[in-house]
């Protein structure tokens, strides 16, 4: 039971860390550009990587399968990046991250369904969709009232 409420204090706090993260690069976004933001960015990501790399020396030897999938995840980050830092830049932060949030849900539960690389199947009952249902509706009714 620890592992889980460890596992729902990250994902909290990635969300929390997500928002701010888009803030601020929607700021540095309006300075600098989005492309010298998200070079920026990345470059940090890097220097942290590589000294945590450097410290922790636990990593296991590159498999050479997975690079193509470390190429597609590193270019959805990117997309991720400029997708949130734009968007939040020109409509504001709550309307960027509700909508992301609606489309966490919808690829999540797509991927549950059907267990997408090899992650356990959580199939999509009725419940699930009336509580989606439930939830995209207040996120309609959240971004008509932010206009």
């Amino acid at each position: 039971m620890l592992g889980n409420n460890i596992s729902f204090i990250l994902a909290f706090s990635a969300g929390v860390l997500g928002v701010m993260q888009g803030m601020i690069n929607a700021h540095i976004g309006k300075d600098q550009g989005q492309l010298g933001m998200i070079i920026g960015v990345s470059a940090v990501q890097i220097t942290v990587a590589l000294l945590l790399l450097w410290r922790v020396r636990s990593a296991a030897p590159l498999d050479l399968q997975v690079i193509p999938w470390m190429v597609i995840a590193g270019a959805m980050g990117v997309a991720i990046m400029f997708g949130t830092s734009y968007a939040t830049g020109k409509v504001g932060t709550l309307s960027v991250f509700v909508l992301i949030i609606v489309g966490q849900m919808l690829a999540s539960s797509i991927i549950d369904h059907f267990g997408v690389l090899g992650l356990p199947k959580n199939p999509v009952t009725l419940p699930k969709i009336c509580s989606m249902l439930l939830i995209l509706i207040g996120v309609w009714c959240l971004i008509k009232s932010s206009r």
